[in-house]
């Protein structure tokens, strides 16, 4: 009786260099580069390469295919950017074959790395950076100061055939643009459902009426304290009583005259001074009328915001984490309070989650929505207020053009991957506790 063969040592696995995808992958979609110049990863994410012996390889994730028609989705391989290989290494290929049997021996064919969702329909737009308070943390109050011009909104609409849902939502108050109701009726008589997001200071009768009348599906106001003095001082110029009776007058007449819409949603920014008030605020915004629970988040620690900031207001960016988690660890019973506003949109076929796919190895970045600023140019997401790429605007170019453009998918290949660039530091996304 012979004996059994020894399997592979964990030592000749690993001097194994693999198999070089390199000339697979340039065939397939050589304009997909990881970024060299991306935010340092976690250390456990650096990996040795197989082919030059590098220390700073990581994996990326793909489908690969092997032989003719065998599949095996969501893969990995490993890229090094001292040598720019990619690669197969051993373990990665028992992992492909141990999933996919039939996988077993065939060589690799082809690999499909654009894994980030590419089907878009919903858009955040900015109507205006125009604001009547003059909130310390916004980034909108240097801006420049404008508005969407109206022709230009349906410029938007007629390049975005399968836009589904619109949010006019930017770093200003939209109901200050004299054509909001114009740009949402537009909106509305394609089938698409329009969400907003307000400071809650310009709800006067005939706004609510045309709120109403516009069928608005969703109208956010931002609270950040049911005290009046700490409301001001970060909601600068804001009267939080005028804004509780704006919320009363809208839910009444809405409720009144047979209205089902717009549901009157809470969102809002927590600080040190009142990071243990978000109950508090969920239930005083439900004794005047509000519906609904979005979200509330910390002081904004992305470096283009925190430019911005005051130098007496900076000691803040220290307690984010802590701010953060206090938030987490409240939002559940305030949602006892006042159900979820992404429950009413899921319920509403509103695409608003806004998850995405996770890519399975660290935390990547796909954002299911597009976002634009007013003058059309399309950002990765409502917090890069730069213009990245003059052929991602959506009053010269289709929503398919821009998403077909070879550095618009190279940008999302890399931030699905979690390879930040560099205007993404400060991110949740890209903070060691996320």
């Amino acid at each position: 009786m012979s004996a059994v063969a020894p399997g592979p040592t964990k030592a000749m696995i690993d001097a194994d260099p693999g198999v070089d995808l390199t000339p697979v992958w340039q065939r397939c979609h050589a304009h997909l580069v990881p970024d060299e110049k991306h935010l340092k990863l976690p250390r456990s994410q650096y990996l040795p390469c197989t082919a030059c012996g590098g220390d700073k390889a990581f994996d990326i994730a793909a489908h690969l295919r092997f032989g003719p028609d065998i599949w095996v989705e969501q893969s990995r391989l490993r890229h090094c950017p001292d040598c720019r290989r990619f690669t197969l290494p051993p373990s990665l290929r028992q992992d492909c074959e141990a999933r996919v049997p039939a996988a077993v021996g065939l060589p690799v064919t082809a690999v499909d790395a654009r894994l980030w969702s590419a089907a878009p329909t919903f858009l955040n737009i900015e109507p205006t950076t125009r604001c009547n308070f003059s909130c310390w943390y916004c980034i909108g109050r240097h801006m420049v100061q404008a508005d969407i011009e109206v022709d230009n909104f349906a410029r938007v609409l007629d390049n975005f055939p399968s836009l589904k849902a619109i949010a006019l939502v930017g770093e200003g108050e939209p109901l200050l643009h004299k054509g909001f109701f114009t740009m949402a009726d537009m909106a509305r008589e394609r089938g698409i459902r329009v969400l907003m997001l307000s400071n809650g200071s310009a709800f006067s009768e005939s706004v609510v009426r045309k709120l109403c009348e516009s069928q608005i599906a969703y109208v956010s106001v931002s609270i950040d304290s049911v005290d009046p003095a700490t409301f001001a001082q970060s909601r600068i110029d804001g009267d939080l009583a005028r804004i509780w009776e704006g919320i009363e007058k809208l839910r009444r007449y809405r409720d009144s005259n047979g209205y089902l819409y717009p549901k009157i949603g809470l969102k809002g920014t927590l600080f040190t001074h009142t990071e243990d008030q978000l109950i508090e605020i969920a239930a005083e915004a439900k004794r005047h009328g509000v519906d609904l629970l979005e979200s509330f988040q910390p002081l904004n620690p992305k470096t283009s915001y925190v430019n911005i900031y005051p130098a007496a207001a900076r000691a803040e960016l220290d307690q984010v984490e802590r701010v953060a988690r206090r938030i987490d660890e409240q939002t559940a019973q305030a949602r006892s309070l006042l159900p979820s506003a992404v429950d009413f949109c899921a319920a509403e076929g509103v695409p608003a989650s806004n998850v995405g796919r996770s890519n399975g190895m660290r935390a990547g970045c796909d954002e299911e929505w597009i976002y634009s600023l007013l003058d059309g140019h399309v950002t990765p997401c409502c917090q890069v207020k730069d213009v990245l790429d003059p052929a991602w605007n959506l009053f010269e170019h289709s929503m398919q053009d821009i998403l077909a453009n070879a550095r618009y998918q190279n940008m999302r290949f890399n931030l699905w991957n979690g390879l930040f660039p560099a205007y993404c530091r400060g991110c949740s996304k890209t903070r060691p506790w996320a």
